[in-house]
């Protein structure tokens, strides 16, 4: 299922209205599944360290609740494992929905198949306002059940944290950073590319 257009603000009577929360971090994966769980896991690091601006969740598994998660939000980050065939430990940066890059979690969350595709379909039916979306994908090695994250995508989960304020700063910088395109950070450099503004690669697959 695709979603041919995104109802924005402006398309909506009352949507000159601003969501109360600038930024929402969804960390999703299953904590128990090796590196399945680096999504999850970024997020409980970040609130553990604290000092974020934005609201953070934990998102094992999504259905039509999903919903919930991106209203009186103005941008939502979903952090998920990716499988796309690139190193382990690479991090993708790219816009939802996309084609680019395909999450373990939000292609078809539920035993339903309800996922984020499905789920802006019906946001955009009911015209119902869409926050600005991202991924920032985390490439696995395995996702076995009670297996070990790798150290590949341990040191990525490093990386994210260490630099997330860099990161949390671009996302929140409204008509600053073109969300419409994709980008990869190298599993060596991580997201320490992200505060001195180098980009590994312009666009996925490039």
């Amino acid at each position: 299922m695709t979603v041919s257009k995104i109802v924005s603000q402006r398309e909506i009577p009352g949507g000159d209205q601003l969501p109360c929360v600038p930024l929402r971090v969804v960390g999703c994966g299953n904590p128990w599944a090796g590196d399945d769980s680096a999504g999850i896991e970024i997020v409980r690091r970040l609130r553990e360290r604290g000092g974020c601006r934005c609201e953070l969740l934990e998102r094992p598994q999504e259905g039509v609740e999903l919903m919930d998660v991106l209203r009186d939000v103005e941008a939502v980050l979903f952090i998920d494992a990716v499988s796309s065939g690139a190193a382990a430990g690479t991090l993708h940066l790219v816009p939802l929905p996309s084609a680019c890059v395909v999450t373990r979690t939000l292609g078809a969350i539920s035993t339903h198949g309800w996922g984020l595709p499905e789920t802006l379909w019906l946001m955009a039916s009911l015209r119902q306002r869409i926050p600005r979306l991202a991924l920032l994908g985390v490439e696995i090695e395995q996702a076995l059940a009670g297996a070990p994250r790798s150290a590949a995508v341990e040191s990525a989960i490093r990386s994210v944290v260490k630099c997330f304020a860099a990161f949390e700063e671009m996302l929140t910088l409204q008509g600053e950073w073109d969300w419409a395109t994709p980008r990869r950070f190298a599993p060596a450099g991580g997201l320490d590319e992200l505060a001195k503004s180098e980009v590994v690669s312009g666009k996925e697959g490039g």
